[in-house]
């Protein structure tokens, strides 16, 4: 039975993970792939063990009587940030 394409790299993972002290790019060169490749199959990887949740959530947010002159009101989730300035909260 032929190996599929992601059964390919994750054995070419695995040897790459084995050459302790390797450089990705020296890895690379010696077994005739592209760094772009390899880091692309990394990432594949990484994302199939750690996938990332797909479903957002919505807050309701109230805010009481703002006055002409207030600061800007920032909101951060994780790397995120917004920032909103009063006159679009009117």
């Amino acid at each position: 039975m032929e190996e599929t394409l992601q059964e390919i790299w994750t054995q070419r993972i695995a040897a790459y993970q084995a050459a302790s002290g390797q450089t990705m790019k020296a890895w690379c060169t010696e077994q005739d792939l592209t760094l772009h490749q390899l880091k692309y199959w990394l990432y594949k990887a990484q994302r199939q063990h750690n996938p990332v949740a797909t479903s957002a959530t919505f807050r309701a947010v109230s805010i009481t009587a703002l006055e002409p002159e207030t600061e800007p009101l920032w909101v951060q989730v994780g790397s995120a940030r917004i920032t909103l300035i009063s006159r679009f909260l009117r």
